[in-house]
């Protein structure tokens, strides 16, 4: 009689060690990927969130916030009552600095939000791309309205 052996051998060992190591080798890159996209999205959603809430604080405050772009940060100021040109100025309220490094904000025009939460001036946006990712989002802000746009490459 035939006796049955019921372990693994050492040559199935190693098959299965193989397709691990295959698996692996391409699910760790799409992983770091994800991981980036998701560190960029959660930049772009707080500083959404930022204009958002400076709209928002001009209402409440009943006066008006200006959202300033210095050294790669989103400052929210408290101008005052005055209607000036220059968001930069006042008291600072709050600072929003992205997490990843390849991210980089810009800002073209200006913002400041009054009481009605409008802003002031003809207008301006605030473009977040991300040079690792190559993609861009930008989010335009009109004397009555705020709209976004996204897409691949950087900002113009």
């Amino acid at each position: 009689m035939k006796k049955k052996y019921s372990g693994i051998t050492i040559v199935e060992l190693f098959l299965v060690i193989a397709i691990m190591v295959i698996i692996a080798s391409i699910a760790i890159p799409s992983l770091q990927r994800f991981f980036k996209i998701n560190k960029y999205f959660n930049d772009v959603i707080k500083i959404e969130y930022s204009i958002n809430k400076a709209k928002i604080m001009a209402m409440e405050r009943t006066t008006n916030i200006g959202v300033c772009i210095e050294n790669n940060e989103l400052k929210l100021y408290d101008t005052g009552y005055e209607r000036g040109n220059n968001p930069c100025t006042g008291t600072l309220i709050f600072v929003v600095k992205p997490e990843d490094k390849h991210t980089q904000i810009i800002s073209n025009g200006t913002i400041i939000f009054d009481p009605r939460g409008l802003n002031i001036l003809s207008g301006g946006n605030i473009c977040i791309q991300n040079s690792n990712l190559n993609v861009y989002y930008r989010i335009i802000v009109g004397q009555g309205y705020l709209k976004t746009e996204k897409g691949e490459g950087t900002c113009l």
